[in-house]
């Protein structure tokens, strides 16, 4: 890929936004040489980047290729692994083009899209301007079916298994390249597979490296399909194309599950911001360090969180958090000049921006007694640690009038020379913090220990009172459990005593009727099977001379109308048909069949039984005694009749 290579684009007509798709202006520069494409699609672009394969793209606002986040991650995933965006007007904060390119000897038309593109390549080429980093340095790798296998038929378990099989066999090879790589390039995956028939419906990894060192490509492959994926950030990352100068610097922290960043100048310029749900503590200090020198670290919290003291410590910063707790409305104070996205982002800018506030005059008067010469953030970097002014400057005068006294040859060397003595002196500030975290460590490491120590004495001192506890809610489960069992009984016992009662005051009412002679009660049985006779006669009784109610008479025969006849009833009321050999049967045991319709039957619903005027049941007895009559006198007419006939047939067969 040629180095020197670099894209400016600028959008010439329409928007992102608008339902018709904009043009854009194109500039290729490579070294001196410019060539300009007017009125280029987005998709044309994307061949050409493709073609040419550019370092950088260089655009003075990224949203002018896409309309949010998501759709400008679409657009960074489709280039060339090593093709970078570039937002040449600044990362967060955006500066204006005219500006930068002013300030750079640049002059171009700004009504001219191709004249700005050719801006932004140009400045992009003297590394200006912030990378956009829309995905985190992991991969997701995805070996899944290439199909669903389906219902099928007998054979599809057969190809179920095969195709899960294959499945297998291409996570295997993926794990095997893995392995290999990273053995090579030091990084690491970890793996996640869903066994099914025959070997993996599908396995994921997930690797701790950026997807350009990934030789794997998506595609199909038979009936394997692989997905090959950047995970994307919560939110873009502005990275400077050129390293800033390592000056002080004041860090606001917001802790939690989303952490937020926010560094600022000592001349209140905020110059990074940044929040993550992902990111860990050495990624805040790495992040911070690419900065700057932290001068002051603050939260907007009191006390300070432990993950803030903690990155305090490894910089060996002052402490900047707030004496109390900030309001919701001095937060946004803070935050309204900067711009944020989340009350995450507004929460950390709060914190740098209070302390930045309140050291604001402290800094100007401190630069106005520094004399020439003297570097004014070192003087504030100690005086903020605690030094006066006069003695800061002082030392750092002495060692400024000391400097000349040392030969050192003229051009390049100087400079090495000076470039070893800053760097040096950068590991010696380094050594000398990390040796007083080293020492809070072990200060640490020692309370913990002795802490550790009480509690395992603690411990072991509970142990025989949680076996008492223990053992105590054992005996009381079981003294519980025999407890609910006999309210179970209980229960039961009081159900069945209601019933009993009830029964027992309907046989009373039923008694008092009897006794009283104005009304003979009736008892109704639900149907005519030996059953209900049965359970009728366990509830209320049945006994000699009562009164009986079929409701249903359909159903008995012979047996059950001996039942009754056995029990001694005086009379049977029926409410439909009854079959003729029940009724033959109670007819000839001389039990009276009566239909309901003919006799004045008044049912009382509380209680579940009916009672009859003893009129009434008397005269509708004595008519079916006057009819039982009648069919008997017939029946002997008929019996008389019969045996005449067999008299007169025998004589006649006797005179033949």
């Amino acid at each position: 890929m040629p180095e020197n290579v670099i894209f400016g684009i600028d959008i010439a007509k329409g928007s992102v936004r608008a339902k018709e798709k904009p043009g854009y202006a194109v500039v290729i520069l490579k070294g001196n040489e410019a060539g300009h494409h007017r009125m280029v699609s987005m998709h044309k672009f994307q061949r050409m980047v493709w073609q040419e394969k550019p370092q950088l793209i260089a655009v003075d606002n990224i949203f002018e290729l896409a309309s949010d986040k998501h759709e400008l991650a679409s657009i960074l995933s489709k280039l060339p692994a090593n093709t970078k965006l570039v937002q040449v007007t600044g990362g967060e904060t955006l500066e204006p083009l005219v500006k930068l390119a002013k300030q750079q000897g640049i002059s171009f038309d700004r009504f001219d899209p191709n004249a700005e593109a050719l801006a932004c390549a140009k400045l992009a080429q003297m590394g200006i301007g912030y990378e956009v980093s829309a995905f985190e340095d992991k991969t997701v790798i995805k070996v899944s079916r290439a199909r669903s296998p389906g219902r099928g038929g007998w054979s599809q378990n057969r190809y179920r298994r095969k195709m899960h099989g294959y499945v297998r066999q291409k996570a295997r090879e993926i794990e095997d390249y893995l392995n290999e790589q990273s053995k090579t390039k030091g990084f690491t995956y970890s793996q996640n597979v869903v066994e099914r028939f025959g070997g993996y419906s599908k396995s994921e990894f997930v690797v701790d490296a950026p997807r350009s060192s990934i030789h794997i490509g998506s595609g199909k492959y038979g009936d394997v399909q692989v997905s090959v994926k950047s995970i994307e950030r919560d939110a873009l990352v502005f990275k400077p194309l050129k390293t800033k100068k390592r000056d002080y610097i004041i860090v606001g922290i917001d802790p939690g599950t989303t952490t937020a960043i926010a560094v600022m100048t000592l001349e209140g310029e905020l110059r990074m911001l940044h929040s993550s749900r992902t990111i860990s503590i050495p990624d805040v200090i790495e992040m911070i360090a690419e900065q700057g020198r932290p001068l002051i670290i603050a939260s907007d919290v009191f006390p300070t969180p432990n993950a803030v003291e903690k990155i305090r410590r490894a910089f060996n910063a002052v402490s900047g958090s707030p004496d109390a707790i900030l309001t919701a409305g001095d937060k946004i104070e803070f935050a309204a000049p900067y711009g944020y996205s989340n009350n995450h982002e507004r929460d950390a800018i709060a914190a740098a921006a209070s302390v930045y506030r309140k050291n604001k005059n402290k800094f100007e008067q401190i630069k106005k007694k520094i004399p020439a010469g003297v570097n004014p953030d070192d003087v504030i970097a100690q005086v903020v640690r605690g030094r006066s002014v006069e003695a800061v400057i002082s030392e750092l005068m002495k060692k400024e009038s000391k400097e000349p006294e040392v030969h050192t040859v003229p051009g390049k060397t100087d400079e090495k020379a000076l470039h070893l003595r800053e760097l040096l002196r950068k590991y010696e500030e380094s050594l000398e913090e990390m040796k007083k975290y080293q020492d809070e460590l072990g200060k640490e490491l020692s309370l913990k220990n002795n802490k550790i120590e009480k509690l395992e004495e603690f411990i072991n001192r509970q142990r025989t009172e949680v076996y008492k506890q223990l053992k105590k809610e054992k005996e009381l489960k079981i003294r519980d459990k025999e407890i609910t069992r006999l309210q179970n009984r209980i229960s039961e016992s009081d159900k069945k005593i209601a019933g009993l009662n009830e029964r027992i005051y309907q046989l009373k009412h039923v008694r008092r009727l009897e006794l009283s002679g104005r009304m003979l009660p009736v008892k109704i049985i639900s149907a005519f099977t030996k059953d209900s006779i049965l359970m009728t006669q366990e509830q209320v009784g049945i006994k000699k001379d009562d009164i009986i109610l079929l409701r249903d008479a359909s159903g008995g025969g012979s047996v059950t109308a001996g039942m009754l006849a056995d029990l001694g009833v005086h009379a049977v009321i029926i409410c439909n048909d009854m079959s003729h050999a029940a009724e033959e049967e109670l007819f000839n045991l001389d039990v009276p069949v009566l239909n309901a319709k003919d006799v004045n039957i008044q049912y009382d619903a509380a209680f579940d039984f009916a009672v009859i005027n003893p009129e009434d049941i008397k005269n509708a007895i004595d008519d079916w005694n006057k009819k039982a009559g009648e069919r008997r006198m017939a029946a002997k007419e008929e019996w008389l009749e019969s045996l005449v006939d067999e008299y007169r047939s025998e004589r006649r067969r006797e005179r033949k």
